[in-house]
């Protein structure tokens, strides 16, 4: 059947338009979409699929690819589109929102990033330290909390007793006639400090008076105070090993020798804990139920400190922490360990320690063992720290 007559005369044909192309050029063409060789035969690339000829969309003639004017009736001629381009752009939109899409939840991922990132950094515990004073004198030797509604902070530093009633912010000195070496404190009242260093000095409303002692006083380098009977006084001797006074400090009776002779602090614990924990500065931290045997304290495996290098030790029974041992023992309260690496914490007798947030060296150390949570940690170039929550920040 002969093609369609256009205008007068019959449109051209696939062969008519090959026809008119030169012998010369029938070979082998370049597709100029791309770039593949279209054979002489071939309509359309076989790469590609795009058109050899394009159609005159006014009269329906064919003409060569890449021709602008319609070789018959002089009209534009579209240029040719493949369908596997038109497969392309489908496919580049859905890539072009698929790519929105992918841009969208990487935006969506780096935003909760960034807020984990920023509640982790911004804890209380990833926070940096911020000292809130800086004692007169210098270096600190021993620390206590006398506990109350306003809780009084004594710390021991060469020949001085330094004093503060507003949580460590301010410290008014106390001149002694001789080397404060150490302070322990009672539970309530004036009566029950004490500071020990040249000599033996307890508190009484009207200022320190000296206890006559049967203790060596210029050797004695800790002292502790029984929460539950401020007569009754413990104290560490250079030495000699662990001494204990029930008259105020007059009478002592030494309970055993066996701690290493470089011990440096001393606290009582309780509330199904060990009664005394000794640091030693060379062999890590001690416990003992009477005073008689003592076993080591420096935790296991992870858990062990990092250090036997321990400057000052401090025990919280108010912490809120509970530990059930494996035969199902009870123990509640925080010991702290105050060391040359910074701060530690056990809650489960001295087995296993965990880091504070100080990680300096800490020459003396504080707990309030009643009334507002109150713990103080001094460095030895005397800038004091605080917590409130029991190590877990300090400013």
């Amino acid at each position: 059947m002969p093609d369609p007559i256009h205008h007068g005369r019959l449109r051209p044909t696939w062969s008519d338009v090959m026809a008119n192309v030169p012998i010369a050029d029938r070979s082998d063409e370049l597709c100029v979409q791309c770039g593949a060789s279209v054979g002489v035969a071939d309509r359309f690339c076989p790469s590609c699929g795009a058109p050899r000829v394009v159609q005159c969309p006014a009269c329906g003639a064919f003409a060569r690819r890449g021709t602008r004017r319609c070789p018959d009736c002089g009209g534009p001629l579209p240029h040719g589109r493949s369908v596997l381009g038109e497969v392309s752009a489908t496919g580049a939109k859905r890539t072009g929102r698929g790519l929105r899409l992918l841009i969208a939840s990487t935006l969506s991922l780096l935003v909760v990033f960034g807020m984990v990132a920023w509640i982790y950094f911004s804890a209380p515990e990833r926070r940096q330290a911020q000292p809130v004073s800086q004692l007169p004198v210098r270096p600190p030797l021993a620390s206590a909390i006398l506990p109350g509604d306003q809780p009084v902070v004594y710390v021991s530093a060469a020949n001085r007793l330094l004093v503060s009633n507003d949580g460590g912010e301010s410290w008014n000195p106390i001149t002694f006639p001789g080397v404060v070496n150490a302070v322990g404190v009672g539970k309530t009242g004036a009566s029950s400090v004490y500071a020990a260093g040249a000599q033996l000095w307890r508190e009484s409303p009207g200022g320190f008076y000296t206890v006559t002692t049967t203790l060596p006083t210029g050797s004695i380098q800790a002292l502790a105070v029984d929460p539950t009977d401020a007569n009754r006084l413990y104290a560490l001797v250079v030495g000699q090993g662990l001494f204990q006074s029930d008259d105020g400090g007059r009478i002592w009776a030494r309970l055993g020798n066996e701690l290493p002779s470089e011990a440096t602090s001393l606290t009582l614990a309780g509330n199904g804990w060990p009664l005394f924990f000794v640091g030693t500065a060379g062999h890590g931290l001690f416990a003992s139920a009477d005073g008689h045997s003592w076993v080591n304290a420096n935790g296991f495996v992870n858990g062990a400190l990092p250090t036997q290098t321990i400057l000052a030790v401090a025990f919280d029974p108010h912490s809120g922490d509970r530990y059930v041992g494996p035969s199902g023992q009870t123990s509640t309260g925080a010991l702290y360990a105050a060391t040359d690496l910074g701060l530690f914490k056990s809650i489960d007798q001295g087995q296993s320690w965990s880091a504070l947030a100080l990680h300096q060296p800490i020459a003396a150390l504080a707990v309030s063992a009643s009334g507002p949570r109150l713990m103080l940690a001094m460095d030895p170039s005397g800038q004091v720290y605080r917590s409130r929550d029991g190590g877990v920040s300090w400013n």
